[in-house]
């Protein structure tokens, strides 16, 4: 479960230097590249020195992970995921800084909302449609909605709240590709592709690599 600091995915906000072997994730929802595992999370965030710091206070339950406590020092820590520790009155968001994974940290009320970007969906027995969710979630969800758009989920409740449609003057964030990290305001969305508006320009992005959020 281990891999080369010098092979780590540029993503990762980790040194390169220092130790040889680096913590890798297990396998989940997010890509290796957009994830980290979260004894690595917590060590970044200060709230561990060292890994046996960060073991200990994983396997006292102090860690929740989208509202759920997670008791697996590997265990993937992917975009948007939500990190509380709420004995300490803790919460953050899990970004994309310059292309690199970061974490801000926000308000209790605001741990219990998560945005996820829909990436499939079915019909099931009954006419019931269940959509396929980035962050591995999924949801039986009566509205009309299409892939590529993004919902914002009430995890405490465990239910979607609100709808993000992938539109124009939608703010949306690219998670892939040459862009990766780059935000702005989608101005055009065409049949695979999106003109985003951003600080450097107006830049065309697939759809698959955009997420909408708020």
């Amino acid at each position: 479960m281990h891999l080369k600091r010098t092979a780590m995915p540029r993503t990762w906000p980790l040194k390169r230097k220092g130790t040889k072997y680096a913590m890798r994730p297990k396998p989940g929802p997010h890509p290796i590249n957009m994830s980290l595992p979260l004894a690595a999370v917590l060590k970044y965030l200060d709230l561990a020195s060292t890994k046996k710091e960060a073991e200990r206070i994983i396997y006292e339950s102090n860690v929740l992970v989208d509202g759920k406590v997670r008791k697996k020092t590997a265990f993937p820590v992917g975009f948007f995921d939500i990190v509380s520790l709420p004995k300490i009155n803790a919460y953050w968001r899990t970004i994309l800084v310059k292309g690199k994974l970061g974490f801000e940290q926000i308000t209790k009320e605001k741990s219990h909302l998560k945005a996820s970007k829909v990436i499939g969906k079915k019909i099931l027995p009954g006419k019931k449609q269940q959509i396929n969710l980035y962050d591995g979630k999924n949801f039986i969800y009566d509205k009309e909605i299409k892939i590529n758009d993004s919902v914002i989920i009430n995890l405490s409740q465990n239910k979607i709240v609100k709808l993000l449609p992938l539109k124009e003057n939608t703010l949306a964030i690219v998670i892939g590709g040459k862009h990766k990290g780059k935000e702005g305001k989608i101005i055009r969305v065409e049949d695979k592709t999106v003109e985003l508006e951003t600080s450097e320009g107006v830049m065309k992005v697939s759809s698959e690599n955009i997420f909408a959020f708020e």
